[in-house]
C-alpha cells in the first residue's frame, strides 16, 4: 500500500456516488483552518518511486565511502561514530552523527529518469562518489552522486549503485561524501577564551620569516604602590613601548577561538612536515599565559591563480599550511584573514603614548634643552593623610615646589604622542631630552629625546636611542614655553 494514499474498497455504485459528493464538496467548501489560527499547510505530494530506504538511524551499522581523494570507512566504536584511522585525531562527532542520520532513511527529492542510457550526462559515472551503507541486518544499501543540477543548486544527480535510475536528491545531506575523510576533523584549533577564567596573557611571541627581529609583548608589574597603572603590556622588541590599549589586546586574544578553514592531514610524518614547509616555518605565534601556553606554526602559503579587469592572470595567497599545539599531528589550511599574526606590523600595536609613567614610580625627571632650559624635578614621602594614603612633598631642584605646578609640567612632558611611526635612523639637531629614573631598583630610566626632521617641519621622538614616532612641531615651541614658565612660577599650556 501506498505511503500518501488509502485505497477505500466500495461497490461501483457507492464509489461514483461518494466520488461525486467529494468533488462538490472540494469545489465549493472553504478551506478548514487549523483551531490554532495559523495558515494551512499544504504538504506537497511525494512521487512514491521517491522512496530509497526506512530505516531506523540505529539500524545503521557502517558507512564505506569510495570518491576522488580515495576511501573510508565510517564505523562505531563504543557507541560513537568515528572515522577508521582517524581515531586519535579530534573528530566533529556532531557532523558524523547527521550524516549518518541522513543515510538511515533517504528519500529523493524528483525523479528524472528510468531506464537511463547515459548516464555520463547526470555525472554518474566510474568517478563519481559512491557509498555503501550496511545496516544491522546485513543488508545493504549503495548509492552514486553525481553532478549538481543546473536548474537547482540545491541538489545532486543520484543513483542507486548499479542501476539506471536517475533521481534529484538534497546536496547539503550527501555532498559530504565527496570530501576526504579529513573533513571529519574538528576546524577548532584553539579552544575559545572564557572570560569567567582567571587566565591572562602574560608575553606574546611572533617570530616571522620577513621580521629582522621578533615582535615580543610583555605583561607589566603592577605598580608596588598598589596605583592603578595605565598600561598592562609593553612591547620589548623590536621597540621599547607601550603596546596601544585597544588594538594590541584585541589582537593578542585572537589566538582564542581560533578556526581553521580545514583539515589537511592528519598523522604528520617527517615528509609531511618538509612538504609542508613546517620543518622551516614562515610564522611561529606563541602566546603565554599564567595557564598555559598556545602556539600556531604556519608553513608554506597556498596561492590560487586569480584574474584582473584585464585578464592578467597572477598567484595570489589565500591562505597557508598551519598546525596548532591544542591539536598535535593534524595538518590545517588556515586563510590568510584568520591568522593576523601572518600580516601584523609592530607600529600597528604600539601606543603613541609612548611613554606613561605613574608620577610616584619615579625617583627623578631631569629635563634640559636647546634653549639652555634645565630642570630637575623629584619627590619624597612625608608620611600618611588621614585616610591613611601616603603623602609626597614634591621638589624642584632640591627646592620644594607647589604640587599642582609641578604636575601640570610633568602632564605637558609625558603628553607627547606620534603623529606617525618612524624607524629611519636619520635625524637632526637635538632640540630637547627628558630622562625618566625609577624607585625601584635595577630599572632602567627612559631617556626620551626630540629632534628636528630636515625633510619636513616635524619633530622626531627617539626613546633609549631608538627614533619611534613623529610629533607635530607646535609641541616642541610649547614645551620650550612651558619650560621657561614653569621656573618662573607662570603657567604650564597643556594643550599643543
Amino acid at each position: 500500500m501506498s505511503k500518501n494514499k488509502q485505497i477505500l474498497l466500495f461497490s461501483g455504485i457507492g464509489l461514483l456516488v461518494l466520488g461525486g459528493v467529494t468533488a462538490a464538496l472540494l469545489l465549493t467548501a472553504p478551506e478548514k483552518e487549523p483551531a490554532d489560527g495559523t495558515t494551512p499547510v499544504i504538504e506537497e505530494e511525494i512521487d512514491e518511486r521517491c522512496y530509497l530506504t526506512d530505516k531506523a538511524i540505529g539500524e545503521v551499522a557502517s558507512i564505506s565511502v569510495a570518491n576522488s581523494h580515495g576511501g573510508y570507512d565510517i564505523i562505531k566504536e563504543n557507541d560513537t561514530w568515528t572515522i577508521d584511522g582517524l581515531q586519535k585525531a579530534v573528530i566533529s562527532t556532531g557532523t558524523i552523527q547527521t550524516l549518518v542520520q541522513n543515510v538511515s532513511s533517504m528519500t529523493a527529492s524528483d525523479f528524472v529518469e528510468e531506464n537511463a542510457e547515459d548516464l555520463n550526462k547526470y555525472g554518474l559515472d566510474s568517478t563519481s562518489a559512491k557509498v555503501d551503507v550496511t545496516y544491522t541486518d546485513g543488508t545493504v544499501f549503495s548509492f552514486t552522486i553525481g553532478n549538481e543540477v543546473a536548474a537547482d543548486t540545491s541538489k545532486v544527480y543520484f543513483c542507486e549503485t548499479g542501476k539506471t535510475t536517475v533521481y534529484t536528491y538534497k546536496k547539503s545531506a550527501v555532498s559530504l561524501f565527496e570530501e576526504e575523510k579529513f573533513a571529519f576533523i574538528s576546524v577548532a584549533a584553539t579552544p575559545e577564551y572564557d572570560q569567567s577564567s582567571s587566565e591572562i596573557i602574560t608575553k606574546l611571541t611572533i617570530d616571522r620569516f620577513d621580521l629582522e627581529e621578533p615582535i615580543v609583548i610583555e605583561a607589566l608589574a603592577e605598580p608596588d604602590d598598589g596605583s592603578l597603572a595605565v598600561f598592562s603590556y609593553e612591547m620589548t622588541s623590536p621597540y621599547d613601548a607601550y603596546v596601544d590599549l585597544t588594538n594590541a589586546p584585541n589582537f593578542m586574544y585572537s589566538i582564542f577561538g581560533l578556526e581553521a578553514e580545514k583539515a589537511a592531514w592528519f598523522g604528520m610524518t617527517e615528509e609531511d612536515y618538509e612538504i609542508s614547509g613546517l620543518s622551516d616555518p614562515s610564522c611561529v605565534f606563541t602566546v603565554e599565559t599564567n595557564v598555559k601556553n598556545y602556539t600556531i606554526t604556519l608553513g608554506n602559503a597556498i596561492s590560487e591563480e586569480v584574474s584582473d579587469d584585464k585578464g592578467n592572470v597572477a598567484p595570489q595567497v589565500v591562505g597557508f599550511y598551519g598546525m596548532s599545539s591544542e591539536v598535535p599531528d593534524t595538518l590545517f589550511v588556515f586563510s590568510l584573514d584568520s591568522v593576523p599574526a601572518m600580516v601584523v606590523q609592530p607600529d600597528e600595536l604600539i601606543s603613541r603614548l609612548f611613554l606613561m609613567p605613574y608620577i610616584y614610580s619615579l625617583d627623578k625627571v631631569e629635563y634640559e634643552d636647546s634653549q639652555g632650559t634645565s630642570f630637575e624635578i623629584s619627590f619624597e614621602e612625608a608620611g600618611t593623610d588621614e585616610n591613611g594614603n601616603t603623602v609626597y612633598k614634591h621638589f624642584l631642584n632640591g627646592e620644594e615646589h607647589d604640587e599642582d605646578h609641578l604636575k601640570n609640567m610633568y602632564q605637558y612632558l609625558i603628553s607627547a604622542s606620534g603623529e606617525k611611526t618612524y624607524f629611519e635612523e636619520e635625524k637632526g639637531e637635538l632640540l630637547a631630552q627628558v630622562t625618566y629614573s625609577y624607585k625601584k631598583a635595577g630599572e632602567a630610566p627612559h631617556v626620551v629625546q626630540f629632534y628636528s626632521c630636515d625633510e619636513d617641519r616635524s619633530v622626531i621622538i627617539n626613546v633609549n636611542g631608538e627614533n619611534l614616532f613623529k610629533t607635530k612641531q607646535i609641541y616642541i615651541t610649547q614645551l620650550y614655553a612651558n619650560a621657561k614658565n614653569f621656573l618662573s612660577g607662570g603657567e604650564i599650556v597643556l594643550t599643543y
